[in-house]
């Protein structure tokens, strides 16, 4: 019996753990969702980029399902799960990532030539090699430069203090600050 006992303790302190990592999880989403639409919102006020992420919105839509894993995970723990809200779960989750796929289809034909026709050009070597990392389109095609993926977390950084601080150098001076970039690094692992 105390075998029993313990196994279901480290049972739901597995759930309560699993909890709070899906609320930070729909909470993340959230936030990086809210970001990313007023970033559309104002694109005119962006000098230098734009990160356009294809997974955020149809994350948040599909966030509830996170939600309603936390429910049932506690309700199966902690006291009994109806079937009726198991089944409620089941068919909610599949129409949201119905929806979620859709929206992510969408998005696909629809994000990118709305952002380039507000003037951003997409720039692949600014961007991290993961898979789901977000594509960054940049307001000069001179931005890109050939060697950009050697310090393009120093040259978006750069961008962001440029832009935080109401900086608004010529594509000369910007192109001269990456290159010093790429010089820094070469200077450092060759």
């Amino acid at each position: 019996m105390p075998q029993k006992s313990a196994d279901f303790e480290r049972k739901k302190g597995l759930a309560v753990l699993l909890s709070f990592v899906m609320l930070a999880m729909t909470a993340g989403y959230a936030f990086f969702a809210t970001q990313f639409l007023q970033q559309l919102v104002s694109l005119d006020k962006l000098e230098f980029y734009i990160r356009v992420s294809m997974m955020v919105i149809p994350g948040l839509i599909a966030a509830p399902i996170l939600l309603m894993s936390i429910y049932i995970m506690l309700r199966r723990h902690f006291g009994n799960l109806p079937e009726q809200h198991f089944a409620l779960w089941v068919r909610t989750s599949l129409v949201l990532l119905a929806l979620a796929l859709i929206i992510r289809i969408v998005l696909g034909f629809w994000l990118p030539n709305y952002v380039a026709a507000n003037g951003f050009t997409q720039c692949s070597k600014l961007e991290n090699p993961s898979p789901f990392a977000s594509q960054v389109w940049i307001r000069q095609p001179q931005y890109c430069h050939e060697l950009s993926y050697l310090v393009n977390i120093e040259v978006l950084d750069w961008f962001d203090a440029q832009q935080a601080s109401g900086a608004k150098p010529s594509v000369e001076e910007v192109t001269a600050q990456i290159e010093l970039f790429i010089a820094e690094y070469k200077q450092r692992y060759q």
